[in-house]
């Protein structure tokens, strides 16, 4: 039988790809971002209105520029060590469970549950829009989430009996093996305001799409561009109306690590939790109970979390839910490498920045 070998986490922003001397000009856009969700309720507002809901406490946490060098250090040494870990323990199939966002899923097809199981990935170095931020944050962005093309090793086989497990255990999973190119659509953001539901819609424009942001992270990051075996497991976290519950995700995560107990091979298997915490805008109380919760293996916690806090990007909390669900089944221990909360301006923008593995 197959074993469950290793667990890792950790956010995939990209200000883990710019050195702390970018994060000043990469905070710059955070006044144009219309998927500010403001915690405790979740509310999405206007840069302006976040800044005049805030208490003068959480205003002060934010310190300029003058912890940054130290923050993206703490940062870097947590993703080295992730980084020693995968690659000393070479398991023999990886499953990256994450997101999309605007890169693989639209609404002509937004699947809650999803796993692509082709042969191989296409790895494509980003594009991004001239002009959408300075040029040598783009240029960071895009060596951060994988310079070098190449098609990344798929576990197939592992992907179609994990499928068939899922359907057979009342999951209705979708599934895809290949990317039709050129690709893309449009994504409404449905989050609450105060004024009823946020009226946004993203256009992406047709273009070749390679491995999402969630999962070309770790293949650059975590494996140095050397990947072994995946397997990418989708989440719709972000997008509503059909975004898995906390419940949901922790009984994906306890079925993926079930399936492996069960599959008919000599396998080694490691999971890994890409993305989150909180972000847009800070939430470290929401971030450090999460965390507690995963410590602790709590599943009742984890199970119910508030829904409210999981809007806009802080979703992909849920990433690592499923984690904890997969954790718990396999009885592998949390280690937490370390939790760096990056306020990047006075209305708390910025994020939870969370690394963390299981042995």
């Amino acid at each position: 039988m197959a074993e469950l070998v290793l667990g890792l986490a950790t956010s995939h922003t990209p200000m883990l790809t710019l050195p702390a001397e970018l994060w000043s000009s990469y905070a710059r856009n955070d006044e144009r971002n219309p998927e500010l969700a403001f915690p405790p309720h979740g509310v999405v507002m206007s840069y302006k209105e976040g800044l005049d809901s805030l208490t003068p406490e959480t205003r002060a946490k934010f310190r300029g520029d003058e912890p940054y060098r130290a923050q993206a250090e703490a940062c870097q040494r947590a993703l080295d060590e992730l980084s020693s870990t995968l690659r000393a323990v070479n398991p023999d199939v990886t499953v990256i469970i994450g997101d999309d966002q605007d890169e693989w899923f639209f609404e002509d097809n937004m699947p809650a549950l999803s796993v692509y199981w082709g042969e191989t990935a296409p790895l494509i170095p980003r594009t991004m829009p001239p002009g959408s931020r300075d040029a040598d944050v783009i240029a960071a962005i895009r060596r951060g989430y994988g310079d070098v093309p190449m098609d990344v090793p798929v576990a197939s086989g592992f992907g179609r009996y994990l499928i068939e497990y899922l359907i057979e255990h009342d999951f209705d999973v979708a599934h895809m093996r290949y990317v039709k190119q050129p690709y893309g659509g449009r994504v409404a953001r449905r989050y609450p305001t105060r004024q009823g539901e946020l009226d946004y819609v993203r256009e992406t424009p047709p273009r070749d799409q390679g491995l999402p942001h969630a999962f070309s992270f770790i293949v650059k990051r975590l494996f140095d561009n050397k990947p072994g075996t995946i397997l990418p497991v989708f989440q719709n976290t972000c997008y509503l109306p059909n975004q898995p519950t906390p419940r949901r995700s922790f009984a994906i995560g306890e079925a993926i690590a079930s399936a492996v107990e069960e599959w008919k091979s000599s396998a080694s298997v490691a999971v890994v939790a890409s993305g989150g915490l909180s972000h847009f805008v800070v939430d470290e109380e929401m971030d450090r109970s999460l965390l507690g919760a995963l410590e602790r293996n709590d599943a009742a916690a984890l199970r119910a979390i508030p829904r409210h806090r999981l809007y806009s990007a802080g979703s992909e909390s849920l990433n690592w839910v499923a984690l904890g669900g997969a954790m718990q089944r396999a009885r592998l221990k949390m280690e937490l490498l370390d939790y760096v909360p990056v306020y990047r301006t006075p209305a708390g923008t910025g994020g939870g920045w969370a690394f963390a593995r299981w042995r």
